[in-house]
């Protein structure tokens, strides 16, 4: 499954739509703050995401020391109204952090983050395997960011979550509020992390191989 994550709206509203094949949701992030509520939303389904304020530990630093990790960013999640899980940031030692997706089912997700050159990555596994690949062109016009989500065919049940983590995420990472720029802006970044081995340069190819970011590959060209 590959999925689009095309931000509409930017400034003032932060819109987005979501676009597989046979999939198809709205996205909303808050106006005004990253605290605000996020959703995502179809004509049968909806999954809301509620901040949740993280207890005041939390945020002293060097805990990692004592083996105890940060929890911040925490969401709670809700799926047509009914509890669903949760998302956090988990920051647990000097470039040592990741996001955790847990589900009520029991079933838990961790998302990797790395910024390489002309685009953003956040690798997803659940337990040892990596089934999801979210990447992000830094190439931008009007601060309207466009995401592309890379899951297993046999993982299609976490679409409509990792749709919603790509929201979640874009929130802290990639929403520009209250912005006055128009136009096209083009940078590249690098980050450090101790979980760099996490990403794998050739899962996409190998899985998606006639895919990348900008769509199918002309193999005749």
């Amino acid at each position: 499954m590959i999925v689009t994550i095309s931000q509409t709206a930017s400034n003032i509203k932060q819109t987005y739509n979501i676009d597989g094949d046979g999939f198809y949701f709205q996205g909303n992030c808050g106006r005004f703050s990253h605290f605000q509520k996020i959703t995502l939303s179809n004509k049968n389904d909806s999954i809301t995401g509620i901040y949740s304020m993280s207890h005041w530990v939390n945020y002293i630093p060097f805990r990692h020391l004592f083996g105890v990790a940060n929890l911040t960013r925490a969401f709670r999640l809700y799926k047509n109204d009914n509890p669903y899980g949760h998302i956090v940031f988990s920051k647990h030692g000097f470039f040592k952090s990741f996001y955790v997706i847990a589900l009520h089912n029991g079933e838990i997700l961790h998302c990797y983050p790395l910024s390489n050159g002309s685009f953003h990555y956040v690798s997803i596994y659940l337990g040892d395997e990596q089934i999801a690949l979210l990447e992000t062109h830094l190439y931008v016009t009007d601060f309207k960011y466009t995401h592309k989500l890379y899951l297993l065919d046999e993982y299609n049940k976490f679409g409509e979550v990792l749709s919603f983590f790509a929201l979640y995420y874009a929130n802290y990472r990639f929403i520009k509020r209250f912005h006055m720029s128009i136009g096209s802006f083009y940078e590249k970044s690098w980050s450090r992390s101790k979980y760099r081995y996490k990403y794998n340069e050739a899962w996409r190819e190998t899985h998606f191989p006639n895919e990348n970011f900008f769509g199918k590959i002309n193999l005749f060209r």
